[in-house]
C-alpha cells in the first residue's frame, strides 16, 4: 500500500526544509503519492523539492506519483520554470497523468 504524504499548502522556498525533513522519513524503495493540490502559491522550491524526490525514489527502486494531475497553479509554475518544454513522456505521466498539454 502507497504512502500519501500531502504538501502543505503554503509551501515555498521558506518552509521547503520542513517539508523535505518530513518526506526523508518516507521509504523510497515503495510507491508514495504526494498530493500537491492544496498548494497555493509554489515556487521553484517546490519543482525542485518534488524533482529530487522523483530522482530519489527512482535510484532506490521507489515510485512518486501525484494524487491528481497537476492543477492550474503548478501547471503554470511548470510552464514558467521551463519544464513543460522539454517534457518527456515519463514526466507528462507524473504532472499531468498523460493528458498531453494544450
Amino acid at each position: 500500500m502507497p504512502s500519501t504524504f500531502a504538501l502543505p499548502p503554503d509551501l515555498t522556498m521558506t518552509s521547503v526544509g520542513a517539508a523535505a525533513d518530513a518526506l526523508r522519513e518516507l521509504a523510497l524503495d515503495s510507491d508514495v503519492v504526494l498530493d500537491a493540490s492544496g498548494l497555493t502559491a509554489p515556487d521553484l522550491s517546490v519543482l525542485q523539492l518534488i524533482e529530487s524526490l522523483r530522482a530519489e525514489a527512482r535510484l532506490h527502486g521507489g515510485d512518486i506519483r501525484l494524487a491528481a494531475a497537476a492543477d492550474h497553479a503548478l501547471t503554470a509554475l511548470l510552464r514558467r520554470a521551463g519544464f513543460t518544454d522539454a517534457m518527456t513522456p515519463d514526466d507528462n505521466v507524473f504532472w499531468f497523468h498523460g493528458v498531453p498539454l494544450q
